[in-house]
C-alpha cells in the first residue's frame, strides 16, 4: 500500500507519494504519512490481534486514499482501491 505501510495492534501508518500541483505547488512529489494510533494503552490488547491490525490498516488506508483523491494525486498516490492486508 503506497510507498510503505506499518501496522500493529494499536496503530497503522501509510506512506505515499503525491505528485500533484495542489500540495506542493509544483510537479515535485510530496511524501505524505497518515497515521492512526490508539494512545494510552496501559495493557496489551484483548481479542484477535490480527483483526485489530487489519482494522487499523483499513482505517489508515481509507484516510490516505481519501486524502490522495482530494489532493488529486497522480494515480491516487499509488494506493490501491482496497487495502492490502497481507504483508509482503
Amino acid at each position: 500500500m503506497g510507498e510503505r505501510a506499518a501496522t500493529a495492534a494499536d496503530m497503522a501508518y501509510v506512506f505515499f507519494a503525491c505528485r500533484s500541483d495542489k500540495p506542493a505547488g509544483s510537479s515535485e512529489a510530496a511524501h505524505i504519512v497518515v497515521g492512526v494510533e490508539r494512545w494510552d494503552m496501559p495493557k496489551p490488547p484483548e481479542g484477535d490481534v490480527e483483526a485489530l491490525k487489519d482494522a487499523y490498516a483499513t482505517v489508515a488506508h481509507s484516510v490516505s486514499l481519501a486524502m490522495a483523491k482530494e489532493l488529486r494525486c497522480e494515480k491516487n498516490g499509488g494506493l490501491p482501491a482496497k487495502p492490502v492486508l497481507e504483508p509482503l
